[in-house]
């Protein structure tokens, strides 16, 4: 059976440093999915749901010279599920984005456009 995808922003898969802030504490990670509505990432430990979130994510030069840009963005925790990562526990995490400015909101769109 084929599963249908009702997300209604693409969504690709990504290993892009991520760095966030939550309740003054400071999580460094890598993202696995990227969409201009949210990110998906594991962290090293669970993060409590529907916590706002400080985001700082760097999107890398492109393929047409784009220079690397770096984005804050504000979002809230809307997953955090445990998992498994290389023996060690995870949690599999995914925050949507509350805030992200229209330029930043501008060049994540022309970023995944890029990768699709």
């Amino acid at each position: 059976m084929t599963q249908v995808e009702r997300r209604k922003h693409p969504r690709i898969h990504v290993d892009l440093p991520l760095r966030l802030t939550v309740q003054d504490r400071t999580v460094e990670t890598h993202i696995r999915d990227l969409s201009t509505s949210g990110i998906r990432f594991r962290s090293p430990s669970a993060l409590p749901l529907m916590s706002r979130v400080q985001i700082a994510l760097e999107l890398p030069e492109t393929q047409e010279g784009r220079a690397a840009s770096a984005l804050a963005i504000t979002g809230v925790v809307v997953r955090s599920d445990e998992s498994e990562s290389k023996g060690k526990l995870a949690y599999d995490t995914a925050i949507y984005f509350e805030d992200i400015s229209e330029p930043a909101l501008r060049q994540l769109s022309q970023f995944i456009a890029g990768q699709v």
